[in-house]
This record gives structure tokens, sequence and C-alpha cells, in this order.
């Protein structure tokens, strides 16, 4: 019992001196590692939103640098496409396409294909949607999905989805289009149909010095040759469209297929690390599909839908998405509106807060591709 008490005693002695002089003697010296890199991001970024609006020529100067180091960041130099001449693909070395089936989907003849892609050797399915009908010379849209574990089946099936069956309803309006998988969820997950295997594959690739986005990029643009190609798909007339992750696949594809006319853009109207963000409430990358090598060393992810200016845009969000709703306006609207005006195409630029949430808004996206391609 004596010991006892004369350890307690000890303790309580060491305490009141100071149960932690490390502390103590740093106390004022540091700050969390996570405040440190945030400053430094905030501070080291090539482009900020105060750079825009730029002249004409400084402008073509930022597009060329900023999707250069997109491409490179990604290894995607190979696949990207410019200045296309007819419906042969500059990339149809890359992948290979096979059509397994056709059927009726809604009332919509639906083409099913698996697309092989290098270098992986990865099977994608897409479904090409058709009006109905033997009609030529279509205008077409490339329609990619969004977070879930049903990507596919959401664009293509499910026509009460947040993404509404897009792929389905453009063709109902008249519009040849194509859907791709989400490449680590759906029919690609473990499960066959619902799944997402979204971290799994992310951090299996990250230690390979390689990331999702580029895997997923390759199926978007192999889909856009795809629909390029078709016989009733007039090649000169193609649009990219998607709400939430597909929304940021449709603007990151047209950055590196020139063979894209016109973007409906429904992606989550954030930026990858807020203005307001504190050290304290810093949680890190929540989807690990967005992590692009180097890109937050150029600009915020708010940035990269500049790079498309003067190209045709429909731009949006749901006013009951909170997050997009707080950040649109200064992040996006003001911005993407002041460059174009300063480029002469301010009427190119559209930005459309709907009645939703994150949601796709079809009857107005298939309304304004209407009359993008001279459908109206």
């Amino acid at each position: 019992m004596r010991i006892l008490l004369f350890v307690l005693c000890c303790a309580g002695a060491v305490s009141a001196v100071g149960a932690e002089p490390l502390a103590e003697s740093l106390k004022g010296k540091l700050k969390p590692a996570v405040q440190v890199f945030l400053e430094h991001h905030r501070e080291n970024r090539r482009y900020k939103n105060a750079d825009f609006p730029k002249s004409k020529t400084d402008f073509e100067r930022f597009k060329a640098d900023v999707i250069g180091e997109f491409a490179r960041g990604l290894g995607l130099e190979s696949w990207v496409v410019r200045n296309p001449a007819g419906k042969g693909s500059p990339i149809g070395r890359l992948f290979e396409d096979q059509v397994v089936e056709r059927t009726d989907i809604h009332g919509i003849p639906v083409e099913i294909h698996a697309v092989t892609l290098e270098p992986t050797g990865l099977v994608v399915p897409m479904a090409v949607c058709l009006p109905v009908g033997n009609r030529t010379g279509l205008p077409g849209v490339c329609v990619y999905s969004g977070h879930t574990t049903h990507g596919l089946r959401d664009l293509v099936l499910n026509l009460d989805s947040y993404q509404q069956g897009v792929a389905i309803r453009l063709a109902k309006a008249g519009i040849a289009s194509t859907a791709v998988e989400k490449i680590d969820a759906g029919y690609l997950s473990r499960d066959g149909v619902n799944g997402n295997d979204e971290k799994e594959i992310a951090t299996l690739l990250l230690g390979r010095e390689n990331v999702l986005r580029s895997h997923q990029l390759r199926a978007c643009l192999a889909a856009t040759e795809i629909l390029a190609a078709h016989p009733r798909v007039d090649e000169r007339r193609l649009g990219a469209a998607g709400v939430s992750l597909g929304g940021w696949l449709s603007v990151q594809t047209a950055m590196l297929n020139d063979r894209i006319s016109a973007v409906a853009d429904f992606g989550r109207k954030t930026r990858t690390i807020a203005a307001t963000m504190t050290a304290a409430a810093y949680r890190g990358q929540g989807d690990l599909c967005h992590v692009i090598p180097g890109m937050l060393s150029v600009c915020e992810r708010n940035i990269l839908p500049l790079t498309l200016a003067p190209l045709p845009m429909l731009a949006g969000h749901g006013v009951k998405d909170a997050g997009s709703h707080k950040e649109h306006a200064v992040n996006y609207r003001e911005l993407c509106s002041k460059q174009y005006e300063a480029l002469g195409r301010a009427g190119d630029y559209q930005y459309l807060v709907h009645g939703g949430g994150d949601t796709m808004p079809t009857v107005e996206v298939a309304a304004w591709f209407r009359a993008r391609f001279g459908l109206e």
C-alpha cells in the first residue's frame, strides 16, 4: 500500500509540473500539417479565379497549358483527338469494339457494345441508343455516368434514377446517344449488376502510379469515337452530357476530343477544396476517382470548364443541391460568363438552375441539344 501511494504521489507531482514536456517545449512553434499544406495549396496554384477573364491570346495559352498538363498527368497523350477528319478514328488502334446484341429498350433500338481498352484489356459495356426509324445524319450525344452502384443501368434502363435514363430520353428526342458504364461499378463491379468498387480499384491503381480517372476517360474517349463512326450519325454534330461525376467526365472528355462540339455539364458545382475550408474541417478527397495527378498545383477543378470556351455549353445544378448552390455563382457561373463574353461568345454559355437536386434535367438538356444541332 505504501508503495502504491508513493507511485500515485509521484505521478501527481509530474502532472503538476507538466505531464507533456515535449508539448510545452513546442507550444507556439507548430502548425497542424494539414493547415500548412492547405495554405501552401492556396498560395501556389498556377491559375486562380482572379486571373479571369483573359484576353484571347492569353486565354489560348492558358487552355494549351491546362489541357496539356491534364493529359500528361493522366498519361493520356496518345488518346487525344485533334482536328479529326471523317469517321476514321485516330485512336482506333487503342480499343476494340464489339456489338454483342441489338435489342429494344423502352421502345428504342439499342446496340449493346463490349469495348476492350488498351493497355489493360479492360472490357467496358456501352449502349448506343438510336431514334426509331432509319434516318441517317443524326446528331449524337455521349452520356457518361455519375456516382452510382449501377451506372449504365441508370443511363439506359432506369428512367426514374437521378440520371433519368438520359441516353434513352435523348434517342426519343431524335438524338443518337451512347452510354458508358462507370468502370468500377454496376456491370463491372464484383456483384456484376449493382456494386461499387471505387476504393478498391483506386487504391490499387495509385500503388502502380496510376489513377482511376485515366481508365474512365479512355472508355469515354473510345465511346465518342464509336458514336462518331456509327453509320446513322453525323460525326460533325456530337455532344457530351452527364450529371455529377458524369458532368465532369463530359467536360474532361471534351478537353481531349475535338469531335465534341457542345457540352451539357451538370457536374457538382464545387471546388476540390472550398475557399472557406479549414484545417479542422478538412477530410481529404471523398471520391478517389477525382484524383488527377498534379492538377491541384495547376488550378482548382472549377477552372477546368473554362478550357472549353467558347464551345457551346449548358451548365447548371439543382437548387436542392446545397453544395453546388453555395459555390456555383462565383466559382462557375460568373467566371465562365465573363470569359465567354471576353471572347465575344456570351450567347454560347448558358446556366440552368433547375428545381431538383443532383439530378439530370433531361427535358431541358434534350431541348438544348436539339436547338444546338438544328433539330428545332
